[in-house]
């Protein structure tokens, strides 16, 4: 649609920015970000869109955009917004179209957490199931996989004793290709490259653990309860907190006692970002214990 109205009007594209799948709440996205240094290196001097909602809905940052095209000598042309943002009259116009469109988003982000607060209070989960569940196809509950569970115990297990995420992944590379090839959790390289067999599992990263985020955050929404598979992980986070903790004293000998008395800022620096990082994996990514 935009590369048809460009062509008829005779404008030379030089590039198109598509951020398909972001909010527009900021202007914190990838594309918006590239179209922003783009706009700075002076590539372009005309910016079309189709509606100002297209390029956020935030009343702040739609403003500042319109300032900082302005500031680079760049005109915002919006098609089905037919009005001149650089004069008065327009520029309140403008204004209006972006209260409007911070408007709609905010009563769009209300009615989905009332939808996912209803869903919550049924056990409903909305969507695939992390790593470890199965997702009942009848009532949309989550329920242990018992052959995933066993994985993730294991890898629980190889954290507590003090394992990095690459040694976890050596040794469940050489644990699993005994037991069989199957399945394993969703895990990424640093590019960002999506795999889930078992032949790259030495070089991968443990992305399953943040899926299960949103199984407790679904379980205890409104109601504050855990369902009975995630109440029994519930009662022993303490402990694991305490295992973890002295996990990571007994390997690091930064945190022994003779250099606490000679180095007290850096043993307390190291020791409370060990004490956040148990925090992390026990209040937000614990599930299977």
């Amino acid at each position: 649609m935009i590369k048809e109205y460009c062509e008829k009007n005779e404008y030379d594209i030089v590039d198109v920015y598509n951020d398909a799948g972001h909010s527009g709440k900021d202007l914190m996205r990838p594309e918006m970000q590239r179209l922003l240094k783009d706009i700075k290196s002076k590539k372009i001097d005309k910016l079309v869109a189709i509606k100002v909602d297209r390029l956020t809905r935030n009343n702040y940052d739609g403003f500042w955009l319109l300032n900082y095209c302005e500031e680079h000598d760049v005109k915002i042309e919006l098609m089905l917004e037919p009005y001149d943002v650089s004069t008065a009259n327009g520029e309140m116009i403008f204004g209006m179209n972006l209260v409007f469109g911070q408007r709609e988003r905010k009563e769009i982000g209300a009615r989905t957490k009332r939808a996912m607060e209803e869903m919550a209070l049924e056990r409903i989960h909305p969507s695939k199931a992390p790593y470890g569940y199965i997702r009942n196809k009848e009532t949309g509950h989550l329920e242990v996989e018992p052959i995933e569970a066993e994985v993730v115990k294991e890898i629980f297990e190889l954290c507590k004793q003090g394992n990095s995420t690459r040694g976890i992944a050596t040794i469940m590379k050489v644990t699993y290709t005994r037991k069989g090839d199957y399945l394993l959790p969703d895990l990424y390289l640093e590019k960002g490259e999506n795999y889930g067999r078992l032949g790259r599992y030495e070089i991968l990263r443990l992305h399953f653990i943040a899926q299960n985020k949103q199984a407790l955050y679904e379980t205890l929404l409104m109601t504050n309860k855990l369902t009975h598979h995630l109440l029994l992980v519930s009662d022993s986070c303490e402990n694991y907190y305490e295992e973890l903790m002295g996990n990571y004293i007994k390997n690091d000998e930064r945190l022994s006692e003779k250099n606490k008395e000679l180095n007290p800022l850096e043993w307390t620096k190291l020791m409370n970002n060990y004490k956040n990082t148990a925090e992390e994996i026990v209040l937000n990514e614990y599930v299977f214990i």
